[in-house]
């Protein structure tokens, strides 16, 4: 007897990765062409010399990316805070994971462009800007690891501006009524 459990279901687990992929690719091509740091838009008009030398420029940056995070793990380390540490150290993971894809990218990107292959040579360049923007991403979370420590300037003041239009009384106290101060009528009048 077959028993379905909803989230549980192995079909489910095994679209689901698959889903979220095609969508963070979505959004992450998307991302590119309003920020302007990646138009893929504009891939089919970049020579084979062009995207090599981006690709090339992104390698470096990711590389920069990388030297930057170790330095933000070297200074929680020094502080010996286990959490920052261990946040840093994530985004430091994941960034090493993406340069050893993006190298692999980027020699496949060289080859295919050496061939000639355009469908090829577009599909690398595509995948390494991905790559990049990811860990532009990391770069700024491990940032956020750090904290306000990094980024602290100074107390915060603030100013209240109050519309004088505005009831000094709050509505929503209703306030209460007046005792009745008033004689009562005389009981009875045998006294």
């Amino acid at each position: 007897m077959s028993r379905v459990t909803g989230f549980r279901d192995r079909r489910f687990f095994g679209l689901a990765p698959a889903g979220l992929f095609l969508g963070g690719l979505l959004l992450a091509t998307v991302a590119f062409a309003q920020d302007g740091a990646a138009d893929l838009s504009k891939l089919d008009s970049l020579t084979p010399e062009q995207t090599l030398s981006q690709s090339q420029k992104y390698m470096s940056k990711m590389r920069e990316t990388q030297t930057n995070i170790q330095k933000l793990q070297d200074q929680a380390r020094a502080k010996k805070d286990v959490i920052k540490l261990n946040c840093v150290s994530d985004k430091l993971v994941q960034v090493k994971g993406h340069l050893a894809v993006a190298d692999q990218s980027f020699t496949a990107l060289n080859t295919a462009a050496a061939r000639g292959d355009d469908a090829g040579r577009k599909h690398e360049y595509t995948r390494m800007t991905i790559l990049f923007e990811k860990v532009t991403v990391l770069g700024t979370e491990a940032e956020n690891c750090i904290g306000e420590d990094a980024s602290y300037i100074g107390s915060t003041k603030v100013d209240v501006d109050i519309d004088p239009n505005i009831p000094d009384d709050d509505p929503t106290q209703p306030q209460l009524p007046l005792p009745d101060v008033s004689r009562p009528p005389e009981a009875s009048p045998f006294v």
